[in-house]
């Protein structure tokens, strides 16, 4: 139970975390000097990696010393890397294009991904009410998009023409592959995350390795798209949301790596995906709605999803 406990917690730090991020880059479109997306990445993994040094510094004097094992030691890097650098990236751009919630909904897709991962990499059988919970999640995210596409393209019809139409739904369509290709590396770097924790069990460490690999990995980028002085602009004059997407995500991180220790990767990831619904009450109750308006059926399509997950975990 007290891994289920922390997988929930992660789900919780999740949805704040994919909120501040929408906050951020909807008063970045505002400035005068909107910030490159992956600068606000950069940010948001910047601050988990000032969080996890002090972290290991305290770890360092409180607790035991741990051995590294290499093969961990690879897993955790290839773990930072896709999920924190590449899946968080391409859900920045989701984020941007669908609005947090439905970009939320989009990433509950992820326990799809761990557990074919699982079956493919890790020799894990499936039962039938796992591929019912699969489908189930899978109708919630067609529908969605579907709604979503049809509804947007068929208001922006009664003004413009049919070319504008098509270019509308067009753009909804590639903020729906980036919310699907987030998912993949998500769940991907879930995967490698498991394994590293199988081999080097310590949650502090694990993030630790994880985040810096990410920031490295997005300083790399960064530097040959010439945009160093961008990155320091950007610490010297850290924006705040970005600054609070980033603790939330090592909040998710800390907590989700200590479920990982507890209870399979196949039960931890669905739970922590349940940040769907936490994602559409905070929307609701931090009043984000009068910048993304949610309707009836995007709320029942994503309990769809969530319903799915729940399979997934109970049966």
């Amino acid at each position: 139970m007290p891994g289920e406990i922390f997988a929930l917690f992660a789900a919780v730090f999740w949805s704040l975390h994919i909120i501040f991020t929408k906050r951020a880059q909807y008063k970045n479109s505002l400035s005068a000097n909107p910030l490159d997306p992956m600068v606000g990445l950069f940010i948001t993994i910047f601050v988990n990696n000032v969080i996890n040094v002090f972290a290991m510094i305290i770890r360092y004097f409180i607790l035991e010393p741990f051995p590294i094992n290499s093969a961990g030691f690879i897993f955790l890097v290839f773990a930072g890397v896709t999920n924190s650098f590449i899946g968080r990236g391409l859900l920045f751009v989701s984020v941007s294009m669908l609005g947090a919630a439905r970009a939320g909904l989009t990433k509950a897709t992820v326990p799809v991904f761990v557990l074919l991962g699982g079956v493919f990499i890790l020799g894990e059988r499936l039962g039938p009410w796992n591929w019912a919970g699969i489908c189930i999640v899978l109708l919630g995210l067609f529908l969605m998009s579907f709604d979503t596409v049809y509804r947007d393209s068929k208001k922006q019809a009664q003004t413009n023409n049919d070319l504008k139409k098509r270019d509308d739904r067009l753009f909804f369509i590639k903020g729906i592959a980036f919310g699907l290709g987030a998912a993949f590396f998500m769940g991907t770097g879930n995967i490698f995350r498991k394994a590293g924790v199988i081999l080097i069990p310590d949650t502090i460490f694990t993030v630790f390795l994880g985040s810096i690999s990410a920031l490295i990995a997005c300083v790399i980028t960064l530097l040959i798209q010439r945009k160093g002085r961008a990155m320091l602009l950007a610490i010297k004059n850290i924006e705040f949301n970005y600054a609070m997407s980033g603790a939330c995500a090592s909040g998710a991180l800390y907590t989700l790596v200590y479920a990982l220790r507890l209870i399979p990767v196949s039960i931890a990831n669905p739970i922590s995906s349940t940040e769907t619904l936490f994602t559409i009450f905070f929307v609701w109750i931090m009043k984000e709605g009068k910048k993304e308006k949610l309707g009836i059926q995007t709320f029942f399509f994503g309990v769809i999803m969530v319903i799915g997950t729940i399979i997934l975990i109970t049966l």
